[in-house]
């Protein structure tokens, strides 16, 4: 693609509406050049002052986007009602494995004090960030949890990578020399997480998850583009990524009750969020993966998420498909994509998630056919997973923008 010089964003909105041009939405920190970044949570956000709202009013049985029976995540934090047909509690599954999430069980609602409340809310933002800004998901599961310092989507604090912290979660904005853009880097430090509980006086085992994205409604003005099955000139998204740093991974000593050698992973990439047919959709592109995180030869696959958090840009989950760069992604769906390595090399990536829908409809993973046109783009993120007890991985991206921002233009 051509690169647009800085002027550009100034004349080109202005010659679009005197020739009546359709003006696409993109990211709105095109090249990270502001760098504002918080978390998606509004300040006090699950804390006991201000305490989550957990609704029940989608089309699943329990009340959650997708029936408990069958899916991964269940219904959390959903109370007053019987067990499922095999005895397991709607609520249980990987977001939630105690009753009232291990907190109080006093009723609220349709849910528990336990699961809405949670010791603090570690907001985090750097560069004041007013309506606009980069978001971050900060989650740990179980997140439905009273041993995690704080509620679901913002579980643990975030610190700097260079400050010492027991905390998984690390981000920095990065200065590029001789560039007006900068760096978004998020660190995973298995390391440096406190896995045991002293609520239960035990190790807790969990999968931190720490995402950094643009999204539609939660610091970016509209969907960050448009795509279509045709292919998505208004709707591909183009970065540089990398992995920046990496420690092997593995079980720290004396944590053997919840983390096995042969049970460890992590795995980063991006997803996509667009709603499609009414239904929301994550559209999950792995980029590198080791362990039992390495999904590389896995195909392209689909799953219910349930996400009842009203307050969180993720409500109410999602109809999630999963797609893997490299060979598998090559052969199933004619898509080549380079993955990330860990000599920490910089790559150049486009991201068509136009076109990964279509590779997902024509394996039929799609509950309905897509509608003709365009589909916006809600949101972008990237992000990291690990489970382990031991062990970092880095992800650093920039030089982020929708591929155009006007219809003709490049």
């Amino acid at each position: 693609m051509m690169r647009r010089p800085a002027a550009l964003a100034t004349w080109l909105p202005a010659l679009a509406l005197a020739h009546g041009f359709a003006l696409a939405q993109s990211i709105h920190d095109a090249g990270v050049v502001e760098a504002r970044v918080r978390t998606e949570l509004d300040p006090g956000v699950g804390a006991a002052s201000r305490p989550l709202r957990l609704t029940y009013t989608q089309p699943g049985a329990e009340g959650c986007l997708w029936s408990a029976q069958g899916t991964f995540s269940g219904c959390p934090g959903r109370a007053g009602l019987p067990n499922l047909p095999g005895g397991q509690p709607v609520w249980h599954g990987t977001l939630q494995a105690r009753e009232a999430c291990g907190g109080s069980t006093t009723r609220i609602g349709d849910s528990w004090i336990g699961c809405i409340a949670y010791d603090t809310s570690p907001y985090f933002a750097l560069n004041d960030p007013g309506s606009t800004y980069w978001a971050i998901h900060a989650n740990d599961d179980p997140s439905y949890e009273q041993c995690n310092e704080g509620p679901p989507g913002l579980s643990h604090p975030i610190a700097s990578a260079g400050v010492a912290q027991a905390t998984p979660f690390k981000f920095d904005v990065v200065p590029i020399a001789g560039a007006r853009g900068k760096r978004l880097r998020m660190t995973l430090s298995l390391t440096d997480k406190d896995f045991f509980c002293s609520k239960t006086g035990s190790y807790l085992y969990s999968i931190p998850f720490l995402s950094v994205g643009a999204q539609a409604g939660r610091g970016n003005p509209g969907p960050v583009g448009h795509v279509s099955t045709r292919g998505s000139p208004r709707g591909t998204i183009v970065f540089d990524g990398r992995l920046s740093s990496y420690q092997p991974i593995g079980c720290r000593s004396g944590t053997g009750s919840i983390c096995s050698p042969s049970y460890v992973g992590v795995h980063a990439g991006l997803y996509a969020l667009a709603r499609l047919g009414g239904v929301p959709h994550m559209l999950f592109l792995d980029l590198y993966g080791e362990g039992v995180q390495d999904y590389s030869a896995e195909a392209p696959a689909a799953s219910g998420w349930n996400w009842p958090v009203e307050d969180s840009f993720f409500y109410p989950g999602a109809r999630v498909l999963f797609f893997t760069a490299g060979a598998r992604l090559s052969s199933d769906c004619g898509i080549t994509l380079p993955r990330y390595t860990t000599d920490l090399a910089t790559r150049r990536y486009r991201i068509d998630f136009g076109a990964l829908l279509a590779c997902a409809q024509r394996r039929g993973l799609l509950a309905e056919p897509l509608a003709a046109g365009e589909i916006a783009l809600d949101g972008v993120h990237w992000y990291i997973e690990g489970t382990a007890t031991r062990g970092e991985l880095g992800h650093e991206i920039s030089q982020v923008e929708t591929a155009l921002m006007i219809d003709g233009f490049d």
